[in-house]
Formats: structure tokens, C-alpha cells, sequence
């Protein structure tokens, strides 16, 4: 089991530069991916969704790449470049008899401009992007897993909580159809002395109410659901969702028999057995 959170990161140099990737996955209910990537690098989104995509079955995604010259850097500043830019000023100056000696504020914007003008930007390194993404996966999936670990721990936890509260409700659910037998008997019989335990009317009611109240078909269902439910816990797949639709189907069981069964011990056993399913259905939220 993996959890929708966690975080990774990764490192690539390639051809003097270093990638840097990082990628932040948050709970979604469906897959989607975000890039955030510097503009000599917006052409690559394919490639890199390409790789990501398949990793990110549930939950948003968020991928983050930066580059940075590796190793010593550059000056800022080059020397050479001042020099040759006051000569060919000096020059012209000469020429166009100005006595006005250049500036350090005038080198400084026609350095500016021969800089951006002359400055070649290396091709991206494809290769090393990619290595630093698998990278960043790997870490992203090595968190997911611990998290899922603990999640997977507490789901069955509560899982057990809550089959402990079905277990009372399915002993009480035979008394269901007797209470009610017993109850109107008594009734009938303090309205009329000359009451037949034999009557068919009575007979007709109770056949009515035991197939109104019977829970035994939405009680089987549960136990099919509960199964299914652990099998998925012990799955090394992508379960978040059929684990979010199990959940649900449980709770709507729990509603049907909470409504069929007329006792106050069963509805007392639904209600705490809602709650634990609660819980549980929130944490299934933060499973892939």
C-alpha cells in the first residue's frame, strides 16, 4: 500500500549543468500532474510527464526542476571584455573629437549589452533531466510506501473495531422478528380477551414485518464487502479507490439495516459501528 502524500527529490549534472528535480504529491481523488519549469526547459513537459505519469495512479503532483551551473563558477564580471569595450570608446571618442572620457555607468551598460547579445545558451541535457527525475521517483515512492505502511497498520485497526460492532448487531439480528412478534401479541391481547395466537391477520403481519425487517441479505453483504476490503489492505497495488468505493458500499449497509431493524440494541450497534467506518473512510482518502 501506498499513501497519496510524500515527497522526492533528485540530482543530475550534465554538461556543466546541474538538474535538480522535486516532486510533491498531496491527496487527489483523481491523478493530476503540475510542472513547474524554467523557460529552456518548457519544451521537455512531454518527456517529463511521460516518465512521472505512470507513478501517479491517485493524488495531485507537483514537479518542480531547477538548474544551476555545476561546479566553480563563473566571475560575473570579465575583465577582458571591459578592456576591448574602453579601447574601441577611446577610439571612437578620438575620431569623433569628444573630449568626454567614457564612464564606468557607460562600460557597464554596453557590457550588459554585449553580454546578452554574444551569450549562447547551452543545449538542455535531456539524459541527465530524466536520470534526476527517475531519481526524484524513487524517493517519492520509497516516502509513499512508509507512509502506506502506517496507513495499512491503523486501517486494520479500525477494521477490527468495526467488524466487532457488526459481530453484536448479526447475534442481535434473530430477536429482531421475535421482539416484534411478542410485542404485538401483547398489544392485541390487551384489546380483545378472545385474542387467537392462531389468528391470520397476525399471522399475515408478522410474515409482512420478518420480510421488511430481515437484515440477514444486507448482513451478508457486509461480511463480502469486509473480505474484499482486507484483501485490498494486503495488496501491493494502486487500491485507493476500490477501497473508497468498499467503504462506501459498507456504509450503506450499515444505513439499510440501521433503518430495517426496529431494536434499539441493533441501531445502538450500527451507530457505533458508523463511526468506526468513519474513520476508516477518512483514511482511506490518503491511500493511492
Amino acid at each position: 500500500m501506498k499513501s497519496m502524500t510524500g515527497f522526492g527529490r533528485g540530482e543530475c549534472i550534465g554538461a556543466g549543468t546541474r538538474y535538480t528535480v522535486e516532486i510533491s504529491a498531496v491527496n487527489r481523488r483523481n491523478a493530476e500532474l503540475i510542472f513547474n519549469l524554467p523557460r529552456e526547459l518548457a519544451s521537455l513537459e512531454g518527456a517529463l510527464r511521460a516518465v512521472i505519469a505512470p507513478e501517479i495512479v491517485r493524488g495531485r503532483a507537483t514537479v518542480t526542476v531547477s538548474i544551476s551551473a555545476a561546479g566553480k563558477s563563473k566571475p560575473l564580471l570579465d575583465p577582458g571584455v571591459f578592456r576591448r569595450l574602453h579601447g574601441e570608446l577611446s577610439e571612437l571618442r578620438a575620431v569623433l573629437k569628444i573630449s568626454d572620457a567614457p564612464s564606468l555607468s557607460d562600460l557597464v551598460r554596453l557590457y550588459a549589452v554585449t553580454v546578452r547579445e554574444t551569450a549562447i545558451a547551452p543545449p538542455p541535457d535531456v539524459a541527465a533531466l530524466i536520470s534526476a527525475t527517475h531519481a526524484a521517483l524513487r524517493s517519492l515512492v520509497v516516502m509513499k510506501k512508509r507512509e502506506g505502511a502506517h496507513l495499512a497498520k491503523e486501517l486494520r485497526r479500525l477494521l477490527a473495531g468495526f467488524c466487532r460492532e457488526v459481530a453484536i448487531v448479526e447475534k442481535l439480528a434473530p430477536s429482531v422478528v421475535a421482539g416484534h412478534r411478542d410485542a404485538m401479541r401483547a398489544r392485541l391481547a390487551a384489546l380483545s380477551p378472545d385474542f387467537a395466537a392462531g389468528d391470520e391477520r397476525l399471522v399475515r403481519e408478522l410474515a409482512l414485518f420478518a420480510d421488511r425487517s430481515d437484515i440477514t441479505e444486507e448482513l451478508s453483504r457486509l461480511q463480502s464487502h469486509i473480505r474484499q476490503f482486507r484483501t485490498g489492505l494486503a495488496s501491493d497495488g494502486a487500491g485507493g479507490r476500490q477501497l473508497d468505493f468498499l467503504a462506501q458500499e459498507m456504509f450503506r449497509e450499515c444505513n439499510t439495516i440501521g433503518s430495517k431493524a426496529n431494536l434499539a440494541a441493533i441501531t445502538h450497534g450500527i451507530v457505533a459501528a458508523k463511526t468506526e467506518l468513519e474513520r476508516i473512510r477518512e483514511q482511506v482518502q490518503n491511500v493511492e
